[in-house]
């Protein structure tokens, strides 16, 4: 392939040439600038940089540029910490000091040559479905060591009371007109909860895939934790929908996504 003749860059080859970009930058970059130099960089046309995934997500260029992004801040390489500016850690700098770019300008033009140290750096995933690879990079944001289970991340430490209750394998849901009873599609389960807060712990707990659960007998602890997931659930679907935004520039898709 001719210097002058590049493909849109996978993730892995975004990685090195985003850190020294950033680097050269002062440090800091806003994502715009960061995308515009990177597409300048990688020599790509006006039709390249403008080609959207097959989801309709976005451009296919900013969404791999993103994806490396999070790989580097991942690992250390750059700081996630305050939205809409990407900053290099120390971290980062020393890894450009060992590639021995760290007092380097930034190229304007990629060329082949520069193709042996673009994947210096390890840990990045070759990108799986857009959407796949979207919805990983927003769930990784908001909740970078897993969401919490339910109930037991919800649960007062000082609660020792409980009842047990084995729950079938199929789908269950509130009987119609019903914010007590808990039924199964074809009505072979049926369970008469004592209130609604009862009724929704048991189906919270239930569709995070529990089959026997332990059930607080006070109703103060039961009312307490199930406002507390509600909250929490609420709080990820907000933080959700702003980053899927921020990616997406869609409302409706960012909502359809949440």
């Amino acid at each position: 392939m001719e210097d002058d003749e590049m493909p849109i860059p996978s993730q892995k080859d975004i990685l090195i040439p985003l850190l020294h970009l950033i680097h050269a930058m002062g440090g800091e970059a806003k994502p715009r600038e960061v995308y515009d130099k990177l597409a300048d960089y990688f020599r790509l046309t006006e039709k390249e940089r403008e080609e959207i995934v097959p989801s309709g997500l976005g451009k296919k260029f900013d969404n791999r540029v993103q994806w490396a992004r999070y790989s580097l801040c991942s690992q250390g390489f750059l700081d996630s910490s305050t939205r809409g500016l990407w900053k290099i850690t120390e971290k980062g700098r020393n890894e450009l000091s060992r590639l021995g770019l760290i007092e380097k300008p930034f190229p304007e033009l990629a060329s082949s040559k520069d193709q042996g140290i673009l994947i210096t750096i390890k840990g990045a995933k070759e990108p799986k479905s857009d959407d796949e690879e979207l919805i990983e990079l927003i769930l990784q944001e908001i909740a970078p060591d897993g969401p919490k289970k339910f109930p037991e991340d919800f649960l007062d430490d000082n609660c020792t009371d409980f009842y047990e209750l084995e729950l079938p394998g199929t789908q269950l849901h509130l009987a119609p007109l019903s914010k007590t009873i808990i039924t199964s599609p074809r009505g072979y389960f049926r369970y008469q909860g004592k209130n609604p807060s009862e009724a929704k712990y048991i189906l919270y707990a239930h569709n995070v895939g529990s089959k026997k659960i332990r059930i607080p007998r006070d109703n103060l602890t039961l009312f307490k934790t199930v406002k507390a997931y509600e909250k929490y659930c609420d709080e990820m679907t907000r933080k959700a929908f702003e980053l899927f935004l921020e990616f997406t520039n869609d409302e409706d898709k960012a909502e359809h996504l949440t």
